[in-house]
Protein backbone atom coordinates (compact mmCIF):
# COMPACT_ATOMS: atom_id res chain seq x y z
CA UNK A 1 0.00 0.00 0.00
CA UNK A 2 1.43 3.46 -0.89
CA UNK A 3 1.42 6.16 1.70
CA UNK A 4 2.10 9.85 1.20
CA UNK A 5 4.74 9.93 4.01
CA UNK A 6 6.75 7.14 2.47
CA UNK A 7 9.74 8.70 0.69
CA UNK A 8 10.41 5.48 -1.21
CA UNK A 9 8.40 4.80 -4.36
CA UNK A 10 7.47 1.26 -5.29
CA UNK A 11 7.24 1.52 -9.10
CA UNK A 12 5.74 -1.96 -9.49
CA UNK A 13 3.01 -1.21 -7.00
CA UNK A 14 2.31 2.14 -8.71
CA UNK A 15 1.88 0.51 -12.13
CA UNK A 16 -0.41 -2.10 -10.64
CA UNK A 17 -2.51 0.68 -9.14
CA UNK A 18 -2.71 2.43 -12.52
CA UNK A 19 -3.69 -0.78 -14.28
CA UNK A 20 -6.40 -1.48 -11.70
CA UNK A 21 -7.88 1.98 -12.20
CA UNK A 22 -7.92 1.51 -16.00
CA UNK A 23 -9.80 -1.76 -15.63
CA UNK A 24 -12.34 -0.11 -13.34
CA UNK A 25 -12.95 2.63 -15.91
CA UNK A 26 -13.36 0.07 -18.72
CA UNK A 27 -15.93 -1.85 -16.69
CA UNK A 28 -17.79 1.35 -15.97
CA UNK A 29 -17.89 2.24 -19.66
CA UNK A 30 -19.15 -1.22 -20.52
CA UNK A 31 -21.86 -0.95 -17.89
CA UNK A 32 -23.00 2.38 -19.27
CA UNK A 33 -23.07 0.91 -22.78
CA UNK A 34 -25.28 -1.98 -21.68
CA UNK A 35 -27.75 0.38 -20.08
CA UNK A 36 -28.36 2.78 -22.96
CA UNK A 37 -31.22 0.86 -24.56
CA UNK A 38 -34.52 1.91 -23.04
CA UNK A 39 -37.42 -0.51 -23.35
CA UNK A 40 -39.40 1.83 -25.54
CA UNK A 41 -36.64 1.77 -28.19
CA UNK A 42 -37.13 -1.97 -28.62
CA UNK A 43 -40.76 -1.43 -29.65
CA UNK A 44 -41.33 -0.85 -33.36
CA UNK A 45 -37.57 -0.31 -33.76
CA UNK A 46 -36.16 -3.24 -35.75
CA UNK A 47 -32.71 -1.69 -36.03
CA UNK A 48 -32.48 -0.43 -32.36
CA UNK A 49 -31.45 3.02 -33.48
CA UNK A 50 -31.07 4.28 -29.90
CA UNK A 51 -28.67 1.52 -28.92
CA UNK A 52 -26.63 1.89 -32.11
CA UNK A 53 -26.36 5.65 -31.68
CA UNK A 54 -25.42 5.40 -27.98
CA UNK A 55 -22.79 2.78 -28.76
CA UNK A 56 -21.22 5.05 -31.35
CA UNK A 57 -21.25 7.94 -28.86
CA UNK A 58 -19.32 5.86 -26.31
CA UNK A 59 -16.87 4.76 -29.00
CA UNK A 60 -16.29 8.37 -30.01
CA UNK A 61 -15.64 9.36 -26.40
CA UNK A 62 -13.00 6.67 -26.10
CA UNK A 63 -11.39 6.93 -29.52
CA UNK A 64 -8.32 8.58 -27.96
CA UNK A 65 -8.10 6.18 -25.04
CA UNK A 66 -4.47 5.80 -23.98
CA UNK A 67 -3.50 9.15 -25.48
CA UNK A 68 -4.74 11.38 -22.60
CA UNK A 69 -3.82 11.67 -18.93
CA UNK A 70 -6.65 10.23 -16.88
CA UNK A 71 -8.02 11.64 -13.63
CA UNK A 72 -7.40 8.41 -11.78
CA UNK A 73 -4.37 9.68 -9.81
CA UNK A 74 -5.29 10.70 -6.26
CA UNK A 75 -1.90 10.53 -4.69
CA UNK A 76 -0.16 13.14 -2.61
CA UNK A 77 3.25 14.65 -2.46
CA UNK A 78 6.13 13.26 -4.41
CA UNK A 79 4.18 10.14 -5.35
CA UNK A 80 1.62 12.30 -7.08
CA UNK A 81 4.31 14.23 -8.94
CA UNK A 82 6.10 11.08 -9.97
CA UNK A 83 2.89 9.43 -11.07
CA UNK A 84 2.01 12.44 -13.17
CA UNK A 85 5.47 12.50 -14.69
CA UNK A 86 5.31 8.81 -15.41
CA UNK A 87 1.83 9.19 -16.84
CA UNK A 88 2.89 12.02 -19.12
CA UNK A 89 5.86 10.01 -20.36
CA UNK A 90 3.64 6.98 -20.96
CA UNK A 91 1.00 9.08 -22.70
CA UNK A 92 3.60 10.78 -24.90
CA UNK A 93 4.96 7.42 -25.99
CA UNK A 94 1.43 6.10 -26.42
CA UNK A 95 0.47 8.98 -28.65
CA UNK A 96 3.44 8.37 -30.91
CA UNK A 97 2.73 4.65 -31.09
CA UNK A 98 -1.08 4.81 -31.47
CA UNK A 99 -1.43 7.62 -34.04
CA UNK A 100 -2.31 5.21 -36.94
CA UNK A 101 -4.68 3.26 -34.71
CA UNK A 102 -6.47 6.41 -33.56
CA UNK A 103 -6.79 7.64 -37.14
CA UNK A 104 -8.19 4.28 -38.14
CA UNK A 105 -10.65 4.35 -35.20
CA UNK A 106 -11.84 7.83 -36.17
CA UNK A 107 -12.37 6.81 -39.81
CA UNK A 108 -14.31 3.70 -38.83
CA UNK A 109 -16.49 5.63 -36.41
CA UNK A 110 -17.21 8.29 -39.01
CA UNK A 111 -18.15 5.64 -41.57
CA UNK A 112 -20.38 3.87 -39.04
CA UNK A 113 -22.14 7.14 -38.23
CA UNK A 114 -22.83 7.81 -41.92
CA UNK A 115 -24.04 4.24 -42.42
CA UNK A 116 -26.32 4.44 -39.39
CA UNK A 117 -27.88 7.69 -40.57
CA UNK A 118 -28.33 6.30 -44.08
CA UNK A 119 -29.99 3.10 -42.90
CA UNK A 120 -32.25 5.06 -40.58
CA UNK A 121 -33.35 7.34 -43.44
CA UNK A 122 -33.87 4.36 -45.71
CA UNK A 123 -35.98 2.62 -43.08
CA UNK A 124 -38.07 5.77 -42.66
CA UNK A 125 -38.60 6.06 -46.43
CA UNK A 126 -39.47 2.37 -46.64
CA UNK A 127 -42.12 2.82 -43.98
CA UNK A 128 -43.59 5.72 -45.96
CA UNK A 129 -43.61 3.65 -49.15
CA UNK A 130 -45.23 0.70 -47.38
CA UNK A 131 -47.97 2.95 -46.08
CA UNK A 132 -48.50 4.39 -49.57
CA UNK A 133 -48.60 0.91 -51.09
CA UNK A 134 -51.27 -0.17 -48.61
CA UNK A 135 -53.31 2.88 -49.55
CA UNK A 136 -52.95 2.10 -53.26
CA UNK A 137 -53.94 -1.53 -52.67
CA UNK A 138 -57.10 -0.39 -50.90
CA UNK A 139 -57.90 1.97 -53.77
CA UNK A 140 -57.26 -0.82 -56.29
CA UNK A 141 -59.61 -3.18 -54.44
CA UNK A 142 -62.29 -0.51 -54.48
CA UNK A 143 -61.83 0.17 -58.21
CA UNK A 144 -61.78 -3.56 -58.99
CA UNK A 145 -65.07 -4.02 -57.17
CA UNK A 146 -66.50 -1.05 -59.11
CA UNK A 147 -65.34 -2.53 -62.43
CA UNK A 148 -66.95 -5.89 -61.58
CA UNK A 149 -70.17 -4.07 -60.74
CA UNK A 150 -70.11 -2.14 -64.02
CA UNK A 151 -69.35 -5.29 -66.03
CA UNK A 152 -72.30 -7.06 -64.45
CA UNK A 153 -74.54 -4.08 -65.13
CA UNK A 154 -73.36 -3.87 -68.75
CA UNK A 155 -74.09 -7.55 -69.41
CA UNK A 156 -77.53 -7.13 -67.85
CA UNK A 157 -78.31 -4.09 -70.01
CA UNK A 158 -77.09 -5.84 -73.16
CA UNK A 159 -79.36 -8.75 -72.42
CA UNK A 160 -82.32 -6.45 -71.87
CA UNK A 161 -81.67 -4.68 -75.18
CA UNK A 162 -81.42 -8.04 -76.95
CA UNK A 163 -84.71 -9.21 -75.49
CA UNK A 164 -86.38 -5.91 -76.42
CA UNK A 165 -85.17 -6.09 -80.02
CA UNK A 166 -86.29 -9.71 -80.35
CA UNK A 167 -89.72 -8.78 -79.07
CA UNK A 168 -89.99 -5.81 -81.46
CA UNK A 169 -89.02 -7.98 -84.42
CA UNK A 170 -91.60 -10.53 -83.43
CA UNK A 171 -94.36 -7.90 -83.26
CA UNK A 172 -93.50 -6.23 -86.55
CA UNK A 173 -95.69 -7.67 -89.27
CA UNK A 174 -94.14 -8.00 -92.69
CA UNK A 175 -95.74 -5.58 -95.11
CA UNK A 176 -95.04 -2.57 -97.29
CA UNK A 177 -92.16 -0.65 -95.82
CA UNK A 178 -91.98 -2.98 -92.86
CA UNK A 179 -89.18 -5.28 -94.06
CA UNK A 180 -86.55 -2.56 -93.91
CA UNK A 181 -87.75 -1.59 -90.45
CA UNK A 182 -87.57 -5.21 -89.26
CA UNK A 183 -84.06 -5.54 -90.67
CA UNK A 184 -83.01 -2.41 -88.78
CA UNK A 185 -84.02 -4.15 -85.57
CA UNK A 186 -81.53 -6.97 -86.13
CA UNK A 187 -80.15 -8.11 -82.81
CA UNK A 188 -76.46 -7.18 -82.47
CA UNK A 189 -74.11 -9.95 -81.46
CA UNK A 190 -73.39 -8.88 -77.90
CA UNK A 191 -70.92 -11.77 -77.50
CA UNK A 192 -68.40 -10.40 -80.02
CA UNK A 193 -66.35 -8.53 -77.34
CA UNK A 194 -66.48 -11.64 -75.17
CA UNK A 195 -65.03 -13.86 -77.87
CA UNK A 196 -62.31 -11.30 -78.63
CA UNK A 197 -61.30 -11.33 -74.97
CA UNK A 198 -61.31 -15.14 -75.10
CA UNK A 199 -59.03 -15.15 -78.17
CA UNK A 200 -56.60 -12.75 -76.52
CA UNK A 201 -56.50 -14.91 -73.40
CA UNK A 202 -56.19 -18.40 -74.88
CA UNK A 203 -54.95 -18.26 -78.47
CA UNK A 204 -51.63 -16.53 -77.83
CA UNK A 205 -49.98 -13.21 -78.55
CA UNK A 206 -49.80 -11.67 -82.00
CA UNK A 207 -46.06 -12.41 -82.09
CA UNK A 208 -46.64 -16.11 -81.35
CA UNK A 209 -49.34 -16.44 -84.01
CA UNK A 210 -47.22 -14.61 -86.59
CA UNK A 211 -44.32 -16.98 -85.91
CA UNK A 212 -46.54 -19.99 -86.57
CA UNK A 213 -48.08 -18.59 -89.74
CA UNK A 214 -44.82 -17.62 -91.43
CA UNK A 215 -44.27 -21.20 -92.57
CA UNK A 216 -47.26 -20.91 -94.92
CA UNK A 217 -45.68 -18.15 -97.02
CA UNK A 218 -43.74 -20.61 -99.25
CA UNK A 219 -47.01 -22.45 -100.05
CA UNK A 220 -48.60 -19.20 -101.18
CA UNK A 221 -45.62 -18.20 -103.30
CA UNK A 222 -45.35 -21.66 -104.87
CA UNK A 223 -48.99 -21.39 -105.99
CA UNK A 224 -48.37 -17.96 -107.51
CA UNK A 225 -51.07 -16.42 -105.31
CA UNK A 226 -51.11 -12.90 -103.95
CA UNK A 227 -50.85 -11.01 -107.23
CA UNK A 228 -53.43 -8.52 -108.49
CA UNK A 229 -55.41 -11.15 -110.44
CA UNK A 230 -54.81 -14.00 -107.97
CA UNK A 231 -55.92 -12.48 -104.69
CA UNK A 232 -55.79 -14.36 -101.39
CA UNK A 233 -58.93 -14.65 -99.23
CA UNK A 234 -58.47 -15.35 -95.52
CA UNK A 235 -61.65 -16.79 -93.99
CA UNK A 236 -62.05 -16.05 -90.28
CA UNK A 237 -59.19 -13.55 -90.33
CA UNK A 238 -59.59 -12.72 -86.62
CA UNK A 239 -57.08 -10.16 -85.39
CA UNK A 240 -55.40 -10.03 -88.81
CA UNK A 241 -52.03 -11.65 -88.09
CA UNK A 242 -52.02 -13.55 -91.42
CA UNK A 243 -53.16 -10.48 -93.36
CA UNK A 244 -50.35 -8.54 -91.74
CA UNK A 245 -47.78 -11.13 -92.85
CA UNK A 246 -49.12 -11.11 -96.40
CA UNK A 247 -48.96 -7.33 -96.53
CA UNK A 248 -45.38 -7.40 -95.25
CA UNK A 249 -44.58 -9.91 -98.00
CA UNK A 250 -46.07 -7.61 -100.64
CA UNK A 251 -48.96 -9.97 -101.42
CA UNK A 252 -52.54 -8.94 -102.18
CA UNK A 253 -55.10 -10.29 -99.72
CA UNK A 254 -58.44 -9.60 -98.09
CA UNK A 255 -60.31 -11.19 -95.22
CA UNK A 256 -63.70 -11.82 -93.72
CA UNK A 257 -65.00 -12.50 -90.25
CA UNK A 258 -68.33 -12.62 -88.46
CA UNK A 259 -67.06 -10.86 -85.33
CA UNK A 260 -67.89 -7.16 -85.58
CA UNK A 261 -65.22 -6.13 -83.06
CA UNK A 262 -62.50 -8.08 -84.90
CA UNK A 263 -63.54 -6.60 -88.23
CA UNK A 264 -63.30 -3.10 -86.80
CA UNK A 265 -59.86 -3.89 -85.40
CA UNK A 266 -58.69 -5.06 -88.83
CA UNK A 267 -60.09 -1.92 -90.45
CA UNK A 268 -58.10 0.19 -88.00
CA UNK A 269 -54.96 -1.63 -89.15
CA UNK A 270 -55.77 -0.81 -92.78
CA UNK A 271 -56.82 -4.32 -93.90
CA UNK A 272 -59.58 -5.00 -96.42
CA UNK A 273 -62.02 -7.10 -94.39
CA UNK A 274 -65.78 -7.68 -94.73
CA UNK A 275 -68.17 -8.71 -91.98
CA UNK A 276 -69.85 -11.72 -93.55
CA UNK A 277 -70.07 -15.48 -93.22
CA UNK A 278 -67.82 -17.58 -95.44
CA UNK A 279 -70.45 -19.35 -97.55
CA UNK A 280 -72.42 -16.19 -98.38
CA UNK A 281 -69.25 -14.38 -99.40
CA UNK A 282 -67.90 -17.23 -101.50
CA UNK A 283 -71.24 -17.63 -103.28
CA UNK A 284 -71.10 -13.95 -104.22
CA UNK A 285 -67.78 -14.43 -106.02
CA UNK A 286 -67.32 -15.40 -109.65
CA UNK A 287 -65.82 -18.69 -110.78
CA UNK A 288 -62.02 -18.83 -111.01
CA UNK A 289 -61.56 -15.51 -109.21
CA UNK A 290 -59.10 -16.24 -106.36
CA UNK A 291 -55.52 -17.45 -106.18
CA UNK A 292 -55.71 -18.89 -102.66
CA UNK A 293 -58.13 -19.49 -99.81
CA UNK A 294 -56.88 -19.82 -96.24
CA UNK A 295 -58.70 -20.54 -93.01
CA UNK A 296 -56.99 -21.03 -89.66
CA UNK A 297 -59.00 -22.78 -86.96
CA UNK A 298 -62.32 -22.30 -88.73
CA UNK A 299 -63.59 -25.66 -89.94
CA UNK A 300 -63.89 -27.08 -86.41
CA UNK A 301 -66.64 -24.47 -85.87
CA UNK A 302 -68.69 -25.81 -88.81
CA UNK A 303 -71.02 -28.77 -89.00
CA UNK A 304 -70.62 -31.43 -91.67
CA UNK A 305 -72.92 -29.87 -94.29
CA UNK A 306 -71.28 -26.46 -93.93
CA UNK A 307 -67.79 -27.94 -94.34
CA UNK A 308 -68.84 -29.77 -97.52
CA UNK A 309 -70.34 -26.56 -98.87
CA UNK A 310 -67.15 -24.66 -97.95
CA UNK A 311 -65.01 -27.16 -99.86
CA UNK A 312 -67.36 -27.01 -102.89
CA UNK A 313 -67.38 -23.21 -103.08
CA UNK A 314 -63.60 -23.04 -102.56
CA UNK A 315 -63.00 -25.32 -105.56
CA UNK A 316 -65.38 -23.23 -107.68
CA UNK A 317 -63.85 -19.79 -106.99
CA UNK A 318 -60.18 -20.84 -107.15
CA UNK A 319 -58.23 -20.27 -110.32
CA UNK A 320 -56.45 -23.27 -111.85
CA UNK A 321 -53.32 -23.90 -109.84
CA UNK A 322 -54.86 -22.15 -106.84
CA UNK A 323 -54.43 -23.54 -103.34
CA UNK A 324 -56.71 -23.83 -100.32
CA UNK A 325 -55.57 -24.86 -96.86
CA UNK A 326 -57.44 -25.22 -93.62
CA UNK A 327 -55.66 -25.48 -90.27
CA UNK A 328 -57.38 -27.14 -87.31
CA UNK A 329 -56.42 -28.77 -83.96
CA UNK A 330 -54.93 -32.24 -84.25
CA UNK A 331 -56.95 -34.90 -82.35
CA UNK A 332 -54.05 -37.36 -82.64
CA UNK A 333 -52.45 -35.36 -79.86
CA UNK A 334 -54.36 -36.70 -76.87
CA UNK A 335 -53.87 -33.53 -74.83
CA UNK A 336 -55.38 -31.51 -77.68
CA UNK A 337 -58.17 -33.89 -78.64
CA UNK A 338 -59.15 -34.83 -75.11
CA UNK A 339 -58.65 -31.51 -73.32
CA UNK A 340 -57.37 -28.35 -75.00
CA UNK A 341 -59.77 -28.54 -77.94
CA UNK A 342 -62.73 -28.10 -75.63
CA UNK A 343 -61.42 -24.87 -74.12
CA UNK A 344 -63.20 -22.98 -76.92
CA UNK A 345 -66.96 -23.25 -76.25
CA UNK A 346 -67.72 -22.61 -79.95
CA UNK A 347 -65.86 -25.72 -81.16
CA UNK A 348 -68.17 -28.48 -82.37
CA UNK A 349 -65.95 -31.57 -82.52
CA UNK A 350 -62.35 -32.58 -83.31
CA UNK A 351 -61.80 -33.45 -86.96
CA UNK A 352 -59.89 -36.58 -87.93
CA UNK A 353 -57.09 -35.62 -90.38
CA UNK A 354 -57.54 -38.35 -93.01
CA UNK A 355 -61.29 -37.73 -93.08
CA UNK A 356 -60.79 -34.08 -94.04
CA UNK A 357 -58.23 -35.14 -96.63
CA UNK A 358 -60.74 -37.59 -98.13
CA UNK A 359 -63.55 -35.01 -98.17
CA UNK A 360 -61.47 -32.40 -99.99
CA UNK A 361 -60.36 -34.94 -102.59
CA UNK A 362 -63.93 -36.20 -103.02
CA UNK A 363 -65.25 -32.65 -103.55
CA UNK A 364 -62.83 -31.79 -106.35
CA UNK A 365 -59.40 -30.88 -104.95
CA UNK A 366 -56.32 -32.68 -106.21
CA UNK A 367 -52.98 -33.47 -104.61
CA UNK A 368 -54.39 -33.04 -101.11
CA UNK A 369 -51.67 -33.16 -98.44
CA UNK A 370 -51.64 -33.19 -94.65
CA UNK A 371 -49.15 -31.02 -92.77
CA UNK A 372 -48.67 -31.74 -89.07
CA UNK A 373 -47.45 -28.69 -87.19
CA UNK A 374 -46.43 -27.23 -83.84
CA UNK A 375 -45.31 -30.22 -81.75
CA UNK A 376 -44.31 -29.80 -78.13
CA UNK A 377 -40.61 -29.07 -77.76
CA UNK A 378 -37.94 -29.13 -75.05
CA UNK A 379 -39.06 -29.63 -71.45
CA UNK A 380 -42.65 -30.26 -72.56
CA UNK A 381 -41.59 -33.65 -73.89
CA UNK A 382 -40.94 -36.66 -71.67
CA UNK A 383 -37.23 -37.47 -71.25
CA UNK A 384 -36.22 -40.62 -73.10
CA UNK A 385 -33.02 -41.52 -71.22
CA UNK A 386 -34.34 -44.00 -68.64
CA UNK A 387 -37.16 -45.67 -70.58
CA UNK A 388 -36.65 -44.70 -74.22
CA UNK A 389 -39.30 -46.95 -75.77
CA UNK A 390 -42.06 -46.00 -73.33
CA UNK A 391 -41.19 -42.30 -73.36
CA UNK A 392 -40.98 -42.26 -77.16
CA UNK A 393 -44.38 -43.88 -77.48
CA UNK A 394 -45.97 -41.48 -75.00
CA UNK A 395 -44.40 -38.51 -76.78
CA UNK A 396 -46.01 -39.71 -80.01
CA UNK A 397 -49.48 -39.28 -78.53
CA UNK A 398 -48.92 -36.52 -75.94
CA UNK A 399 -46.31 -34.25 -77.51
CA UNK A 400 -46.88 -34.70 -81.24
CA UNK A 401 -48.21 -31.98 -83.56
CA UNK A 402 -50.88 -29.84 -81.91
CA UNK A 403 -52.32 -28.70 -85.27
CA UNK A 404 -52.58 -30.04 -88.79
CA UNK A 405 -53.39 -28.41 -92.11
CA UNK A 406 -55.16 -30.04 -95.03
CA UNK A 407 -53.83 -28.54 -98.27
CA UNK A 408 -55.59 -28.95 -101.62
CA UNK A 409 -54.94 -27.64 -105.12
CA UNK A 410 -57.19 -26.98 -108.08
CA UNK A 411 -56.17 -28.31 -111.48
Amino acid sequence: MLESQNPEIDLTQLLEKIGLEIKLQQKGAQGRQEGVLPEDLAINDPYSWGQLSATLNIAEQNVNAGAEVTTMLHYRGIVRKFARLLGKITIFLGRVITIPQRNFNSSILHSQRITLDGIRDMNRNTAILDRRMRQLEEQLKHKSALIDYLKTGLVTQERRVSILLEELRRQVTVGEGKEAFAASLAVPDILDPLYLAFENQFRGTREEIRERLLEYVPLIRAAGAGTGDREILDIGCGRGEWLEILRDEGLTASGLDLNHVLVQECHEKGFEVVEKDALSHLRSLADNSLGAITAFHVIEHLDFDERIALFDESVRVLKPGGVAFFETPNPRNLLVGGCNFWADPTHLRPLYPETQQFLMEYRGFCKVDLLFLHPHEGEQRLPEEEAPQLASRLNEVLSCARDYTVVGYKV
